[in-house]
């Protein structure tokens, strides 16, 4: 049985949507909540900026959606590279590429996350 390319199909399926809320959201016809947590702490969450990243980064300004969110920018240009090779690799009925089981991997993308909200942070985004 060959496995489904989640990540392919995922962002096949997300990604018209994606683009007609983004559409919408920018012509004023569809209004994104507030961030609760920022709501109630005043401190922003680790997302906080995606909305404002993502508008920028369709809109191709890609330094001022660097700006918004750093970690999001990243992850988005990544993103279609990771389907592409999803895609590739259930082709060939390859299996799903194992996690990393050391330390050093799990420690790193951590502080990439801690550090990413802590800029969040420290910007006032």
């Amino acid at each position: 049985m060959r496995r489904v390319p989640w990540i392919a199909v995922g962002l096949l399926i997300a990604l018209p949507l994606a683009w007609t809320a983004l559409h919408l959201y920018l012509q004023g016809l569809l209004w994104v909540l507030p961030c609760p947590f920022k709501a109630i702490t005043g401190i922003p969450c680790a997302s906080c900026g995606l909305t404002r990243c993502v508008t920028a980064l369709v809109q191709g300004r890609l330094g001022e959606a660097f700006h918004w969110h750093p970690g999001g920018t990243l992850g988005l240009l990544v993103l279609p590279i990771l389907a592409m090779l999803d895609g590739w690799r259930a082709l060939r009925g390859a299996d799903y590429p194992s996690l990393p089981e050391t330390n050093w991997a799990r420690w790193t993308v951590a502080g990439a996350l801690a550090g990413t909200w802590l800029l969040q942070i420290v910007r006032g985004i």
